[in-house]
């Protein structure tokens, strides 16, 4: 049997490859389409395509975010610069604040600081292809264990939508036996109804019952039984499909929360629309649940 994916889950993962050490970092949320964003030191801003399109062949749907760290002892990647201008931009910054509030205070290298990018990188350098596979190889064992946790959390919703359908049947088999007669009870009250308020002798009881029957009908609620089971039916054999599946099952929930909202507005019954509450209630949560399935 497929499994079914959360769209949340988080992973991260650890290796050392000579001299670097390189962490990546996945956090999946929801979303209704796939988003893949990826945050790469600029030495290794090269991948960031490789990358992206390896995580989009491993998830189907969800905001996948993904930050990879590198430490590293080669001096090859640690060339610090100064940004002169970019210096020269704060101090005159700090300058006009100095003036505006009438401060004596002189301006200090701490004060220069707080602004990180006085100092960068110049790294023009071809990565090598060792390090290249070993990051690849480290998002690859990264989006597996988030796969891992989406399965996880993904069994759980499973287990929780299980439930609810199967109150949702339960209810359905109570409204059933409630609503078996309610066509035939509505005709009857009709025309009690009816008789009480007209004379008798003036009217045409074929024409009478023929309208009646008509009316009755109206609240007739077993077809509408008979579609929500069913699409409650295929909302259960979908779900054991496994992801990814959300979407459809979302449109499955709108023809069942359809038919709930036509049993409520035909019956007339106080236990049947009892019972419809606690189905649209289940239906409800459904719903919310369903939002986080990939």
């Amino acid at each position: 049997m497929s499994k079914i994916k959360s769209m949340t889950g988080f992973a991260s993962q650890n290796q050392k490859i000579d001299d670097h050490e390189i962490s990546c970092e996945l956090r999946s949320l929801n979303s209704r389409y796939l988003e893949v964003s990826v945050k790469l030191p600029n030495f290794l801003k090269d991948m960031e395509d490789t990358i992206k399109d390896l995580l989009r062949n491993k998830v189907s749907r969800g905001k996948i975010n993904c930050i990879i760290n590198c430490k590293s002892n080669s001096s090859a990647y640690q060339n610090l610069i100064v940004n002169k201008q970019t210096v020269d931009f704060y101090r005159s910054i700090l300058d006009q604040i100095k003036k505006s509030a009438k401060l004596e205070d002189e301006i200090k290298l701490e004060h220069m600081l707080f602004f990180k990018d006085i100092i960068s990188f110049e790294e023009e350098v071809v990565i090598e292809k060792e390090l290249e596979e070993g990051v690849i190889d480290l998002v690859y064992k990264t989006v597996d264990n988030l796969n891992g946790s989406r399965i996880e959390e993904g069994n759980n919703l499973k287990e929780d939508l299980e439930n609810r359908l199967s109150s949702i049947h339960e209810k359905l088999l109570l409204i059933e036996r409630h609503g078996r007669d309610n066509a035939s009870i509505e005709f009857e009250k009709l025309k009690k109804r009816l008789f009480s308020l007209i004379d008798q002798q003036k009217i045409d009881p074929t024409r009478l019952e023929l309208e009646l029957a008509l009316i009755s009908d109206r609240v007739d609620i077993n077809e509408e039984i008979v579609r929500l089971r069913s699409h409650s039916d295929l909302f259960l054999e979908n779900l054991n499909q496994g992801s990814p599946i959300g979407k459809k099952l979302n449109f499955i929930l709108q023809e069942m929360h359809r038919e709930s909202n036509t049993i409520a507005t035909k019956s007339t019954s106080i236990d049947v629309s009892h019972y419809i509450v606690i189905i649209k209630e289940d239906i409800e949560r459904i719903r919310e649940q369903v939002q986080n399935i990939e």
